[in-house]
């Protein structure tokens, strides 16, 4: 069985989109973060846990149902009091009596203690984008995933940067696989 664990803030709803849901009593979804999701879902066969303090919420399955994402939800995390989010998740696969083929951990926050690894990091400003979308994948169906330390828009603005130190990064690259 292959696990999503789905923070709600920061992943399917974020700073950039900040709509009342006409559907339900809470913030809209971000689009784009529901399609995500759904990709996801269709490409891992992936279930969904609630992690969120959503979970909370007595009609979070209304919620879900709203998108269409109710389909896949197979449970909520326990809600431990003054602990960490990565142990009541480590809680609840200990509690499935499942096995448990792979997880990742959709969340804008990272405390969940060793089990950082599985942890897809959502920008509280962007949610699931479709960066995080393809990590995801990869870590669910256990491909090799690229290191996140760095956005792309991060890795040009610094390319940009030492360009204008008179550095030019292509010609570098080319010397250093020309063959003498």
């Amino acid at each position: 069985m292959k696990l999503i664990f789905l923070d709600i803030d920061g992943v399917m709803n974020h700073r950039d989109y900040m709509v009342r849901s006409r559907l339900h009593h809470m913030q809209e979804f971000c689009p784009v973060a529901v399609r995500n999701l759904r990709e996801i879902v269709k490409r891992t066969g992936a279930k969904i846990v609630l992690s969120s303090t959503w979970r909370k919420f007595k009609d979070i399955y209304h919620v879900m149902t709203c998108y269409d994402l109710d389909q896949y939800v197979i449970g909520k995390t326990p809600v431990i009091e003054d602990v960490i989010r990565g142990i009541e998740i480590k809680q609840f696969m200990d509690e499935l009596n499942k096995p448990i083929e792979s997880y990742v951990i959709l969340d804008d926050d990272d405390d969940m203690g060793d089990l950082l690894p599985h942890l897809v990091h959502c920008k509280d400003y962007s949610g699931l984008t479709d960066e995080r979308r393809e990590e995801a994948i990869a870590l669910l169906n256990r491909e090799q995933v690229l290191p996140q330390a760095f956005e792309t828009t991060e890795i040009l603005s610094a390319a940009v940067a030492v360009e204008d130190f008179g550095f030019n990064i292509d010609s570098e690259i080319d010397k250093m696989f020309k063959k003498e």
